[in-house]
């Protein structure tokens, strides 16, 4: 057929009359050409399992990291109106606070003295434990202590009976106590008649008023039970109400008020509280931010990472399914010429190709949304980027519509290219080969190569991101504690006040328990401990040396108080002085031990050891004194990969509590010891639940769960990122290879070595590959960028990690260069010769 034959058809305008005088429409309707595109890739089942497969990972990553951003960041939050609510906090240059908890006095000036709150509430940000004697069995519950209007102020209605009132927030108020949903079923049966029933713990015993609504559990996952603060009037002009701070504040702006007005407002009692009570609000500031902004502060930077980082999945899935339909539409190139020579318009050959593309499009979406249910069911089991208040993950009518958004595009992203290259070029070019050689030609390389060296400048971008976490993840691991993790155990119990009302009560019954802990077999050592490392920080205050001049104050030192066999189950070092003694009486001197970091910080060039310190600014001979006998190694307090700040350690005899962690060192598997313990502290007393059992090596693993979390997620990405560059570089080299097939012929014809054709090739797909690696690394120095706070131990634009990850990609992409290159140098000239 000649190219008279084939131009004017192929040229035409929509709607003119073929040679059989017949009208034949250049553009179909999109049903006729959904089915020929459903049985176009129905003869190509591998080519549209492929694809389908590309796609449905990309969607599906997208949809599960969405489904956590869409909790986080869209969905409202479970209150009333909550974009008037505002969380309130304190900064301090002295101590390096910039959005602490609030003084309780502090708070209270605020809700009577800033108008542009409706009011303002408090809470505790830590759940406290009680014992519970369920039918003869005892059990933990945790309590959220708030302000009695703190409900009201977020706007939460109970299901059954009543919240608090602000009266209820005062000492001397009825004992009274809200019900979590879940409590309510698990423990009365979901009786509505449960208002006014009493729950007995110990000597206390609260009266129930109202259950909460299902799913609320703020401020901290697992609440059972809200009890009010119970403050003492009294303590409303004490110095310390001013001087602890204890409170996370919310406030609810009045209607029409913005945060700009009420901030004004705050910053003038904030300078007046400076100025009427110098001894704690000299440089205490105060802040406000939308209640949203601050629950999810925590989790913004990896999530915004991580949807970074599907976005670039995504794209790149997209930028291989293109390559693989530029493939496609090189092989149908004779296909499409002689439905265009027999009169099909260039409109219907690209409608034909856009229907492929969005039945790829649609399936793929459809796997995708079911890969992100399982993600999503997966990141709510495992994933510690929790936010407090906010509904579980869910795939809602938001997430759905965002992945048909997501596969929409993909459609476009990946099927408009192929499709107009479908008809580019001139019809009798493909006819006269006779489809035995058919390619994408030079306008197609080329469009192949651009979309390769996307490819693996994607590839790099992402694989980078891993290897950073890898390595990050690493120093983190390999960073010390300061203690062993191995053959230890930790446990958690509360003596209640109703059966050990006194210290000395107290101290007898945990002497007799280590006592008989330490005789089990196998146990080395064992102590105790008021809070655990690595399972939140201590409380903290300002502290003076005697002989210290009034100028000269030691700002935020952490407390924690302990015995020496606690240390001695750790593996701590004593690096000077002493251990606490049994000479240290309970009502004798006091006397601590300070860590290694307290010693350089306040001590610099001095000694310690001999020193006595007051738990004040400016401290007098009225004050409490403690003398240091003893600086112990430093240990982690909130994660392997913060600096540990000065610490001081109370002697657990002088300053004594009745819940505490009772640590124990072993020669064998510390679970192994779990029913021993548990039978010690049932015989010495049945009513005594175990609130926690925890190997030390599994608390370890749990303060770095967000990073280990983190460097899951983006490995999986890096290794998918890794194979999808590696799919587009072979295709594209493959499809150049047979190109070039008479070339090749050819020159080993005419006396050409093997070495020479797969230099030849290699050239061509190593131009590719660089450029790619370029760009990569210039968008990965930019990128990375935003990982800095995710990161220990090294930087964003680490050479090695830079290196390393070029090295390992060039390597990949040279493999899939070297596979098609090699079998270009199999050709038997002859037989190719005569092909063409």
């Amino acid at each position: 057929m000649g190219s008279g034959a084939g131009e004017p058809a192929a040229g035409g305008r929509a709607g003119e009359k073929s040679e059989n005088g017949a009208g034949a429409p250049r553009w179909r309707a999109p049903a006729p050409n959904l089915r020929i595109a459903f049985r176009s890739l129905g003869r190509s089942p591998g080519f549209a399992l492929t694809a389908l497969l590309i796609l449905a990972l990309g969607i599906g990553a997208n949809t599960a990291i969405f489904s956590a951003a869409n909790a986080f960041f869209f969905r409202p939050l479970p209150f009333q109106d909550p974009a008037r609510l505002v969380m309130l906090y304190e900064t301090n240059p002295e101590y390096g606070w910039t959005d602490t908890q609030a003084a309780p006095a502090n708070l209270l000036d605020w809700r009577e003295q800033v108008d542009a709150f409706q009011d303002v509430a408090g809470y505790s940000e830590f759940l406290e434990q009680a014992t519970y004697v369920r039918d003869g069995e005892p059990e933990i519950l945790r309590l959220a202590g708030v302000t009695g209007n703190l409900f009201d102020v977020l706007g939460v209605r109970p299901q059954v009976g009543r919240t608090f009132t602000w009266e209820e927030s005062w000492d001397g108020s009825d004992d009274v106590t809200l019900l979590s949903h879940e409590l309510w079923h698990s423990h009365f049966g979901g009786d509505p008649g449960v208002v006014g029933r009493r729950m007995e713990f110990g000597s206390t015993s609260l009266e129930i008023v109202g259950v909460l609504p299902r799913g609320f559990s703020f401020p901290k996952p697992g609440a059972q039970l809200w009890i009010p603060v119970g403050w003492a009037p009294a303590d409303r002009e004490a110095v310390w109400f001013r001087r602890a701070h204890f409170v996370r504040t919310v406030a609810r702006l009045e209607p029409g008020v913005t945060l700009e007005e009420a901030d004004a407002q705050l910053q003038v009692v904030v300078r007046r509280l400076q100025g009427e009570y110098p001894e704690t609000n000299r440089v205490m500031g105060a802040g406000m931010m939308p209640l949203r902004t601050f629950l999810v502060k925590g989790v913004r930077t990896p999530l915004l990472v991580l949807s970074g980082a599907v976005g670039l999945l995504l794209l790149l899935a997209c930028i291989n399914v293109a390559n693989l339909m530029l493939v496609r539409a090189a092989a149908r190139s004779r296909e499409t010429a002689l439905r265009s020579a027999l009169g099909a318009g260039r409109l219907h050959a690209v409608g034909a190709m856009l229907a492929e593309s969005v039945v790829l499009a649609v399936l793929g979406g459809g796997a995708g949304l079911a890969l992100g249910w399982v993600g999503v069911r997966a990141a709510g089991r495992l994933s510690p980027l929790g936010i407090e208040g906010a509904t579980e993950l869910a795939l809602d009518a938001r997430v759905v519509l965002f992945t048909l958004a997501a596969a929409g595009l993909s459609a476009v992203l990946f099927g408009v290219a192929p499709a107009l290259r479908s008809v580019a070029g001139h019809p009798h070019e493909a006819l006269k080969d006779g489809g035995r050689n058919a390619t994408l030609g030079r306008g197609g390389s080329r469009a192949t190569g651009f979309l390769v060296a996307a490819q693996v400048a994607l590839a790099l971008l992402l694989v980078t991101g891993a290897g950073l976490m890898v390595r990050s993840f690493q120093y983190l691991r390999n960073a010390d504690p300061g203690f062993s993790t191995g053959g230890t155990l930790a446990l958690q119990f509360t003596l209640p006040s109703a059966r050990y009302p006194a210290r000395d009560d107290v101290l007898a019954f945990y002497d007799a328990f280590l006592e008989r802990v330490g005789a089990l077999p196998g146990v080395e050592a064992a102590g105790t401990v008021g809070d655990l490392p690595l399972t939140g920080p201590s409380w903290s205050s300002q502290f003076q040396a005697q002989g210290w001049p009034p100028d000269r104050v030691g700002f935020e030192i952490l407390h924690r108080r302990a015995d020496r066999g606690y240390f001695e189950a750790m593996g701590t070092p004593l690096l000077r002085g002493r251990w606490f003694e049994p000479a240290d009486p309970p009502d004798g001197p006091l006397v601590v031990l300070v860590n290694e970091t307290f010693a350089r910080e306040h001590f610099p060039g001095e000694d310690p050891i001999g020193q006595r310190i007051a738990y004040d600014r400016a401290a007098t001979e009225a004050s409490t004194w403690y003398e240091i006998v003893g600086i112990v190694g430093d240990q982690a307090q909130v994660s392997p990969g913060v600096p540990p700040r000065a610490e001081v350690f109370e002697n657990a005899r002088q300053d004594w509590g009745r819940s505490s962690w009772v640590v124990v060192r072993a020669g064998v598997d510390p679970s192994t010891l779990v029913p021993g313990v548990r039978s010690v502290l049932k015989e010495m007393d049945p009513l005594i639940p175990l609130a926690a059992v925890r190997p030390l090596r599994e608390v370890w693993r749990a303060s770095m769960a967000r990073e280990e979390f983190l460097l899951s997620l983006l490995t999986a990405f890096g290794v998918a990122a890794l194979l999808l560059a590696g799919v587009g570089v072979y295709g594209v080299t493959a499809q150049a290879a047979r190109r070039r097939t008479q070339e090749m012929g050819i020159r080993m014809a005419l006396g050409a070595r093997g070495a020479d054709v797969l230099g030849l090739m290699l050239r061509q797909g190593v131009g590719v590959v660089g450029a790619g690696l370029a760009v990569g690394y210039a968008g990965a120095l930019l990128a990375t960028r935003s990982m800095t706070s995710l990161l220990y131990g090294v930087e964003p634009n680490d050479p090695g990690t830079l290196g390393a990850v070029g090295a390992l990609l060039a390597a990949v992409a040279l493999a899939a260069c070297w596979l098609p290159a090699r079998r270009a140098t199999r050709v038997d000239p002859v037989r190719s010769l005569r092909g063409e």
